[in-house]
């Protein structure tokens, strides 16, 4: 097992507390989330762990807007998720619904092997 499963899961037939991530590539897109989704100055040994996202609810939805949460993302992942490459973030409005979210498009380094992988974060 390569650690616990973010988001929080629990499945009762293996006996174990958390779900736990089965491949390197879910370990490091359970690692990706927890770090987009947590927010600065919430964790007590770790206060710099997160991103603030949050403080871009209330902004215009727009390309100045859009630039701030890439470059928040950007920062955050490559400060806290190793092994990791980020190759590509688009930040996707839905004008229908009002949804913002993050496609994000990353490879992983396993061994000597490399990993593309594509994850999609709805933010709000």
């Amino acid at each position: 097992y390569y650690g616990i499963k973010f988001p929080f899961t629990h499945n009762n037939d293996d006996g174990l507390f958390l779900d736990l991530n089965e491949r390197v590539s879910d370990k490091v897109a359970s690692e990706i989330l927890h770090v987009l989704l947590t927010p600065v100055r919430t964790r007590i040994r770790k206060p710099d762990f997160g991103t603030n996202l949050a403080k871009y609810i209330f902004d215009p939805n727009d390309g100045l807007t859009w630039d701030g949460v890439r470059n928040e993302a950007i920062s955050a992942v490559n400060r806290y998720v190793r092994n990791v490459n980020l190759t590509d973030i688009q930040v996707i409005a839905n004008e229908d619904d009002h949804h913002v979210f993050l496609d994000l498009k990353y490879s992983v380094q396993n061994g000597n092997s490399t990993e593309n992988n594509e994850l999609g974060v709805k933010l709000i």
